[in-house]
């Protein structure tokens, strides 16, 4: 790869250009003005190892003039998370909710539950919602980290404090409350907080295990130890965890095929 090559493919690269069309369009402008400079300089007695460094000093930094692309289609990025947002909580929702179900059906079955009392139960719906405000936290903070160059995740999680704090206090003013909301805003940031930071797949486990078994014991506190309903609680929050332990890896799947596909238009 020549110098020309590299220059211009370093500032495609670092300038987060979402559509393929854009960026091919911008790599052969640049290519055209990089030839044209080099005929020029050849026509006018110029060796090529000359030719390459008057490239590198004429051409400037390659990462000033990405900056300066990503600054003109910031919006066309912007509405690209956006979608790929949208499109991959709801995908990612309903897998997991389809799982989730699954799992727990058969747990019912399994511990003599009905199977209508746990698909038809106002915690079941409670749960659906749970699974899409969570989800949605997730892949919110994952398209808010794209927006940003530097510390990407802890201003994506300053944002969503800011949102969900503004969102309280609505909540508070007009005397709406929904458990569900705050254990939905909490568990995503939960789960990408120890996704970013927290490197070893085995401590994330076992943090996922934790929290299950402290749920598990808050339900023998409130139902009684021999209770199937304690025991049917504690298995499907086991089945929720493993899912939930999951679901990093179906949002990056999910957002980098949709973005391949978005990236395409």
């Amino acid at each position: 790869m020549s110098a020309a090559d590299e220059l211009i493919g370093q500032v495609v690269n670092f300038s987060r250009i979402p559509s393929g069309k854009r960026r091919q369009e911008i790599q052969r402008e640049l290519r055209t003005h990089m030839e044209d400079f080099i005929t020029a300089a050849r026509e006018a007695g110029r060796r090529e190892d000359e030719i390459e460094k008057m490239v590198a000093a004429n051409f400037g930094d390659p990462v000033e003039i990405a900056e300066g692309f990503a600054w003109v289609y910031r919006r066309e990025r912007v509405m690209v998370r956006v979608g790929v947002f949208l499109l991959s909580s709801l995908a990612v929702t309903s897998l997991m909710l389809s799982a989730i179900l699954a799992l727990q059906t058969g747990i019912a079955i399994g511990f003599g539950t009905p199977v209508l009392h746990v698909l038809a139960s106002q915690h079941t719906a409670i749960e659906a919602m749970d699974i899409l405000v969570t989800v949605t936290t997730y892949t919110g903070l994952v398209a808010l980290e794209e927006l940003f160059d530097r510390n990407r995740s802890l201003r994506a999680l300053a944002l969503l404090a800011l949102a969900f704090a503004i969102l309280e206090g609505v909540s508070m003013a007009v005397k709406f409350r929904a458990p569900f909301l705050i254990f939905g805003v909490v568990n995503g940031a939960f789960f990408r907080t120890i996704q970013v930071f927290i490197k070893s797949g085995m401590a994330r486990t076992g943090m996922v295990v934790a929290g299950i078994g402290l749920l598990c014991l808050l339900s023998f506190k409130v139902m009684p130890f021999h209770s199937r309903f304690a025991f049917t609680a504690c298995a499907s929050w086991l089945a929720m965890g493993a899912a939930y332990r999951k679901m990093p890896d179906a949002v990056a799947r999910m957002d980098a095929a949709l973005l391949h596909r978005l990236q395409r238009i």
